[in-house]
């Protein structure tokens, strides 16, 4: 009996021993989780970030217990950047050992995942310790996309004109871009041409930019006035999120004066001088003022190089102008042959424009008769003279 209670004695002695032995030394403490106010964190938003430390000994507390984050662009940290938690043992509550920090999100970042570094430090009578943790919080947001328009070549566009039309995308938002396709669509009156109507631009970086440039051709007998075209823009977001933008803008179609000429129906005959009537119309859409109107010689026609003026002409309205056109002696008769005119002029802003028209006249080569008859005077002449000379005779014999 005394043995085995010698036996048992050594036996608690040993387990006491052996417990002593197995204790620890130091205290540790650990991150136990995290949290965040908002996932993924949004771009200009502030958000709560909660730490949840456990000291994982039992029998050890950690003393002056300290929490310290760093982080680095986009993120920042308002108010203290370290917070001071005392005392820390294995049986306090949750909330001993939680520590919460305000991070705001800078308005201009960028989608991805940024690190959060968690320093803890504390001590056990002299001896001092730290523990070092990093964070992945993820910064969300959303490709946001905006249009504007750059340029237009020609700036003033009449109907009958081709343009390029540069428009400008902007990637306003916190994530890129991709699979972007921009489509112009334009409405009756106005072509877009097939080549360039639709454009893929690839990826736009969140706070970056990409240009395209839209080939349009404006009718001959567009109204002028204001066309609204539309640029639909489709893009995704990088987690595969569609998106569409449409941007409407208007293209200004302007009001121009255009002419016409008209010749006079007889026809010019080769070899000679005439003066013939030319009809100018102003077949636009604007008033011309101050206009200066001259022959464009084109073989077989030729003129003295008058210039008519005229002092204005609405649309629709015509003149009468007379020049002075000779025809070639070269001159093929027969048919009719091409001749045209300039004007140049202003509009109602003052604005100094020219236009050309081009209209056919008649050329034809006189008959032996007709010959004859442009002869008159000289026949006259030689009849005249007959008669001197007879009445002459007549007087030679009377007397």
């Amino acid at each position: 009996m005394t043995r085995l209670s010698n036996a048992i004695l050594y036996a608690l002695v040993f387990s006491a021993l052996l417990g002593i032995v197995s204790a620890s030394v130091n205290p540790n403490v650990q991150l136990q989780n995290y949290s965040v106010s908002e996932s993924p964190l949004q771009p200009g938003h502030v958000v709560n970030l909660t730490i949840q430390l456990k000291s994982t000994e039992w029998d050890n507390c950690a003393d002056e217990l300290t929490v310290q984050i760093v982080t680095s662009y986009p993120l920042s940290i308002e108010g203290p950047d370290t917070q001071y938690l005392g005392k820390l043992c294995y049986r306090d509550p949750d909330e001993k050992g939680r520590v919460t920090f305000m991070i705001p999100v800078d308005p201009l970042a960028q989608a991805g995942t940024n690190q959060v570094t968690v320093i803890s430090t504390y001590q056990m009578y002299f001896a001092k310790f730290s523990t070092t943790n990093t964070l992945n919080l993820r910064v969300g947001g959303f490709p946001s996309l905006r249009a504007s328009v750059v340029s237009s070549m020609p700036t003033d566009i009449y109907a009958g004109d081709s343009a390029l039309i540069t428009l400008m995308l902007y990637n306003n938002g916190s994530d890129r871009a991709q699979s972007v396709q921009a489509t112009l669509n334009a409405p009756a009156g106005i072509d877009a041409k097939w080549s360039t109507k639709v454009q893929e631009l690839g990826t736009i970086l969140a706070q970056g930019s990409a240009q395209a440039s839209f080939a349009v051709e404006v009718g001959k007998d567009t109204v002028p006035g204001d066309y609204t075209l539309n640029l639909a823009v489709s893009y995704a977001s990088s987690s595969g999120l569609n998106k569409t933008y449409d941007f409407p803008f208007a293209l200004l179609v302007k009001p121009e004066a255009e002419f016409s000429a008209e010749g006079s129906q007889a026809p010019l005959y080769i070899g000679e001088t005439q003066d013939t009537q030319i009809t100018v119309k102003n077949t636009g859409s604007q008033e011309a003022r101050k206009l200066k109107v001259r022959i464009r010689p084109v073989f077989p026609f030729s003129s003295d190089g008058t210039v008519r003026y005229i002092d204005s002409l609405a649309p629709g309205e015509e003149k009468n102008l007379s020049y002075s056109i000779s025809v070639d002696n070269t001159a093929e008769p027969g048919g009719s042959q091409m001749l045209g005119i300039l004007v140049d002029y202003e509009d109602p802003q003052g604005n100094q424009l020219s236009d050309s028209a081009d209209f056919p006249l008649s050329v034809t080569s006189r008959t032996f008769e007709e010959k004859l008859q442009a002869l008159w005077y000289v026949w006259v002449l030689i009849g005249l003279i007959v008669l001197v000379i007879v009445a002459r005779r007549v007087m030679a014999k009377k007397e």
